[in-house]
């Protein structure tokens, strides 16, 4: 078995954990038929032959600010990024043991201090949590919550709670008070959480489409993108957001800026690879990425850079996760190559200049976490 094998299946083992055998996603598909993301990167990891084809890129007019020249050399420094290494919690000089019963997976830096969690302490029990500095964990919300998201601030979070295995509802909690402060009403299926930025929480929710929800005014609005094709990355502190599309037969990734008349696409970019894409876009929503062909487009100029890495990138989840507006921490694949085994290795990349730094020759026992 690969390093990539085997870190998705611990990372599928894990979210499994937290999800009811019987429970069924958005749109009320069987679950045969989920389009929930577990089951998306495994099929991801099936199709992890990336097919290097022509790119397409369009731009529909919109004013954005132009490319940035390169940055100084890579820095060979540890990462900036919140990354565990075993069984302990990395985050600049702050290293926490993790504590049994804690998923291994994390999902974003709280104020004040600590790291958004899961508690599972058996298959079938699990619960959203706060890992602290100091390694005590903190429950947060009901049990048999999960699918948690960070408001810009960080100070609230946003878990999908069963009330049965086919019913649920969408719950907001402020962190520092452990108190419930929103809520939606409880429903048939479960919606895909794909991030909060100012525009609110935007949820995929299957045959009812895609939905942003503002928590503190109780709005929601249903936003039209054809094509859209459920995977997206939507950075908390940029009006910027890229979603996946399937477009006349290519797989696409589209940035873009939801305004009062609807979804606008400021750059599209497409190719013939594999059929689904996981999104990457930069704090400051300026480059986003491919990580199936390790390309970075700047959505300003279109301008595609080549992340000069020796193998694949890491391209199913957990993805590659960007230290700021310039630099994307990222693993290489592991397995079997032409000169034998090949360790997974950690890496720093200039997403302007498409350098990139060695920072861990061995990095099998290291996943990236959300910052």
């Amino acid at each position: 078995m690969t390093d990539t094998e085997t870190r998705l299946r611990d990372y599928l083992h894990s979210q499994a954990a937290a999800v009811p055998e019987t429970a069924q996603g958005p749109g009320f598909e069987p679950p045969a038929h989920r389009r929930h993301w577990p089951v998306l990167a495994a099929a991801a990891a099936i199709a992890v032959i990336a097919v290097l084809a022509a790119s397409l890129l369009t731009r529909s007019g919109s004013t954005v600010e132009p490319a940035r020249p390169p940055g100084p050399p890579v820095s060979g420094a540890a990462p900036q990024v919140p990354y565990t290494a075993g069984k302990t919690l990395h985050d600049g000089k702050q290293a926490v043991r993790i504590p049994a019963g804690l998923g291994q997976y994390f999902f974003g830096r709280v104020a004040g201090g600590g790291w958004l969690g899961s508690l599972t302490p058996g298959v079938g029990k699990f619960q959203v949590g706060v890992l602290s500095p100091n390694g005590a964990l903190r429950p947060i919300g009901p049990t048999r919550s999960g699918s948690q998201v960070l408001s810009p601030d960080r100070k609230q979070v946003a878990l999908y709670h069963y009330l049965s295995n086919t019913r649920g509802q969408v719950l907001v909690f402020d962190l520092a008070s452990g108190k419930q402060v929103a809520q939606l009403p409880a429903a048939p299926g479960q919606p895909d959480m794909l991030g909060w930025n100012q525009n609110g929480l935007w949820m995929n929710k299957g045959k009812a489409g895609l939905v942003v929800w503002q928590p503190a005014t109780g709005k929601q609005r249903t936003v039209s993108v054809p094509g859209f094709s459920g995977t997206a990355a939507i950075p908390p502190a940029t009006g910027t957001v890229v979603l996946s599309a399937k477009v006349d037969g290519k797989r696409c990734l589209r940035a873009g800026v939801l305004r009062d008349d609807g979804f606008k696409v400021l750059r599209e970019y497409c190719d013939n690879g594999p059929e689904l894409l996981y999104p990457l876009l930069s704090p400051d929503g300026r480059t986003m990425v491919n990580s199936a062909v390790s390309e970075a487009i700047d959505i300003g100029t279109g301008r595609v850079t080549k992340l000069k890495l020796p193998s694949r990138m890491w391209d199913v989840l957990p993805l590659p996760v960007f230290e700021n507006g310039q630099d994307l921490i990222t693993l290489t694949d592991g397995g079997a190559g032409a000169g034998g085994v090949v360790k997974q290795q950690l890496f720093r990349c200039d997403v302007t200049s498409g350098e990139c730094k060695l920072l861990m020759k061995d990095a099998s026992d290291v996943t990236i976490q959300m910052p």
